[in-house]
């Protein structure tokens, strides 16, 4: 609100006296000061502001200056400031209340090298039950942006909704190509139980692979380009408690949830993408050894004559199946003696399937310190099956072979963020498997 504003509604309508309208009231001093409208706001703190008081006249310049001073302050749509009697009445309309920050991350990953974060979050931006989150990740390897508008109080109870925005750009030096891919996503999230809840969800996604390497496979070469996909899809997660919160939890604690995504109501592609994962939790002793495990279970399908890409596959490797180099563990073509020095040239494809389980031991050599966790691990994982109509410039493994591997590892929780580091002491994979016997996560949030 500007100053002429600020003039012309004290003249207009925040003066009025006695019941009647005065362009130019002459002064008064009141015995009360009442505050209407306030929420958030103490009555005390909204009259300290407003500069007003009873042992003093009020006149019309002391009336523009509490509307000035209140609406300086930002935290009102509108002020109105009239009389009842020997009572001045200030009248306002509060902005809606919101709460958040910016948060900056630095940290390490082996998979993805060093990385950054800057993340934003605002509590009810657009009134009581709405939220903005949003997050930008740079790392060595990978870059990606994420923004999404929710609301809990526009849907009703036990259901929230919004868009979420996405973009991710993928330059992996174990793969033989890049991608990146754009989503929309409106979606609707409602409860089917205490502990059970479910989403429906539209997406609208670009998808692009570009820079293949000239020798790698003809797969590869004839899956390159953009493609745009729109479809419909839902997920159900069930659980004793919270993923999150079951990382840490003394007791017996797991979580299951299944996505089903279908596309082509629209678009170049027609598939069907299954996941299901489940996470468990149990302590063994109640000195505090215990046991987690996370298994995985995935598939793409080719509806109405599509196939998969290279986008849609799966790789696993890195964190996923810790002993392996970040996206190896996948079917591949094989051409042999195709490279200028004679050798092999292998171009890792991804599966249209696949399977991980992911098991670790907690040994509590620390019990004074509850954030640090000590853990042997086993590894066991294959993705399978790839389903084209292209030729590959080889041969094409894509067996369900099994990988294993085994070893320990440490993680430590401090105020400013999570350290995790592993060693595998052993795999068993296949050839041409790429190994990766150490890992390393550290992130710090500020």
């Amino acid at each position: 609100m500007n100053y002429r504003s600020v003039l012309f509604a004290s003249f207009i309508a925040l003066t009025v006296f006695n019941g009647s309208v005065s362009a130019s009231p002459e002064p008064r001093v009141f015995t009360q000061i009442d505050v209407r409208g306030n929420d958030r706001f103490r009555d005390g703190d909204v009259i300290a502001t407003s500069g007003l008081n009873t042992a003093a006249p009020i006149g019309e310049p002391e009336i523009i200056d509490a509307v000035e001073a209140l609406d300086f302050t930002g935290e009102f749509k509108s002020v109105r400031i009239f009389s009842q009697g020997q009572t001045l009445i200030i009248e306002v309309d509060e902005t809606p209340a919101y709460s958040g920050g910016l948060t900056f991350a630095l940290g390490y990953d082996s998979d993805a090298g060093v990385l950054g974060q800057l993340g934003l979050t605002l509590t009810d931006p657009f009134g009581p039950g709405t939220g903005i989150n949003g997050s930008i990740d740079v790392a060595e390897e990978s870059q990606r942006l994420k923004f999404a508008v929710t609301s809990q109080s526009f849907w009703g109870e036990g259901r929230s909704g919004g868009v979420r925005l996405g973009w991710e750009k993928y330059a992996y030096d174990t793969a033989s190509f890049d991608y990146s891919v754009a989503k929309i996503t409106p979606y609707l999230n409602f409860a089917l139980g205490p502990r059970t809840g479910a989403e429906l969800r539209f997406t609208y996604a670009v998808d692009d692979i570009s820079n293949v390497d000239d020798d790698a496979s003809n797969i590869l070469q004839q899956e390159e380009g953009a493609r745009t996909s729109s479809g419909l899809g839902f997920s159900v997660m069930t659980g004793s408690e919270p993923l999150e919160d079951a990382t840490m939890a003394p007791r017996v604690a797991w979580s299951l949830r299944l996505d089903q995504d279908f596309t082509g109501l629209g678009g170049d592609t027609e598939l069907s993408r299954t996941k299901l994962a489940l996470y468990g939790r149990a302590p063994i002793t109640s000195s505090g050894f215990a046991i987690r495990t996370r298994v995985e279970l995935g598939q793409v399908v080719g509806r109405g004559g599509d196939e998969p890409t290279a986008v849609d596959r799966f790789f696993l490797g890195g964190a996923s199946l810790r002993g392996f180099e970040r996206g190896t563990v996948s079917p591949r073509d094989i051409c042999e003696g195709c490279d200028s020095d004679g050798d092999d040239l292998v171009t890792n494809l991804g599966g249209n399937q696949y399977a991980v389980a992911r098991t670790d031991l907690l040994i509590p050599l620390f019990p004074n310190r509850p954030g640090l966790e000590t853990f042997i691990f086993g590894d066991i994982g294959s993705a399978w099956s790839v389903d084209t109509a292209f030729d590959p410039s080889g041969i094409l493994e894509d067996d369900q072979d099994w990988r294993s591997s085994y070893g320990f590892g440490v993680a430590f929780r401090t105020p400013i963020g999570i350290f995790e580091s592993y060693y595998a002491l052993d795999t068993d994979g296949e050839a041409f498997d790429e190994e990766q016997a150490w890992g390393l996560t550290f992130r710090a949030e500020f």
